[in-house]
């Protein structure tokens, strides 16, 4: 019987993520980071929850959590900052960058290793960023695998648009890269034209309600495809909109998806899936459990 509660990690660049944490450190973590200590876990790291910070920050052995000193929930509009009761906190995974009372900012705190070992923030393999599969054009004749980088932004070549090469398209993004940021262009004329709403067209006409962006695959380009608002937003941050649904930030879009279908379809980091799935109001969290366990609706 399992019972877990976990954030979703973005770091691959396929995976499925303002002021609120986003959900799933699935499995109450290990020994050293007790569950209902105003601690979670996130791989083998241990982080103390919204509104808590460490008891004894220069102390690695120390996991306890205690009340972070809040700051005018007035101002509290910086990333990563969140209200709780009328007060202005840091997200769980940050603190303050500063004790000044009128510096609102939040850094990302290094958290303390639960001596598991690995990674310090496990990938918990939920993708919920859609890849649509569709060629968008011909190939435009670049090598757009030569840039190796992780910057965005690339553009095409204009002598590779020509008469010959009419409607071949091209995206500023390898697949490693990302869609988040990426901009797309079609070859018309003989000229590289933008074109802002082709992948919104493009991903509404499969059936999803937006695009991240686009990547460039092989030969191809081919559009990132999600669900749910599609606004712009940053971080990695998530809120709860009913008992199910959770929005998160994705590629720089707010995204929609269901904790049920997370927790039973995607599981965590190593696979493992769930009878139910919830999002829980208090956490702001995906919470997974079997059914029988004890405190499971299921």
């Amino acid at each position: 019987m399992q019972t877990r509660s976990f954030t979703k990690s973005l770091l691959t660049a396929f995976a499925l993520t303002s002021g609120i944490a986003l959900g799933c450190v699935i499995g109450g973590g290990s020994n050293e980071c007790p569950t209902g200590n105003n601690n979670h876990e996130l791989g083998d790291t241990c982080y103390c929850d919204a509104g808590y910070d460490w008891e004894d920050p220069n102390d690695p052995n120390n996991l306890n959590c205690v009340d972070d000193t809040p700051k005018p929930g007035g101002d509290c509009t910086e990333p990563n900052n969140i209200v709780i009761d009328g007060e202005c906190f840091c997200d769980a995974g940050y603190e303050w960058c500063s004790d000044d009372p009128n510096d609102f900012s939040c850094c990302q705190e290094p958290g303390h290793d639960d001596g598991s070992g690995g990674d310090d923030v496990a990938d918990t393999g939920v993708d919920t960023g859609a890849d649509t599969g569709t060629d968008t054009g011909a190939d435009t004749g670049v090598d757009t695998g030569a840039d190796t980088g992780n910057d965005t932004g690339v553009e095409p070549d204009p002598a590779s648009c020509t008469t010959e090469n009419e409607g071949a398209s091209f995206c500023s993004n390898t697949e490693a890269q990302g869609p988040g940021g990426s901009r797309y262009w079609l070859c018309t004329s003989g000229e590289w034209v933008e074109n802002t709403t082709a992948g919104d067209e493009s991903c509404m006409f499969d059936g999803f309600d937006f695009a991240y962006g686009c990547v460039s695959v092989a030969d191809s380009v081919q559009f990132v495809c999600g669900d749910g608002p599609g606004t712009a937003c940053e971080g990695d941050t998530a809120i709860c909109v009913d008992m199910d649904v959770i929005n998160y930030c994705l590629y720089g879009k707010l995204t929609e998806d269901s904790c049920m279908r997370i927790c039973s379809e995607e599981g965590d980091d190593m696979g493992v899936t769930y009878d139910y799935g919830e999002c829980a109001m208090d956490t702001m969290e995906c919470f997974c459990c079997d059914a029988g366990t004890e405190g499971c609706p299921a």
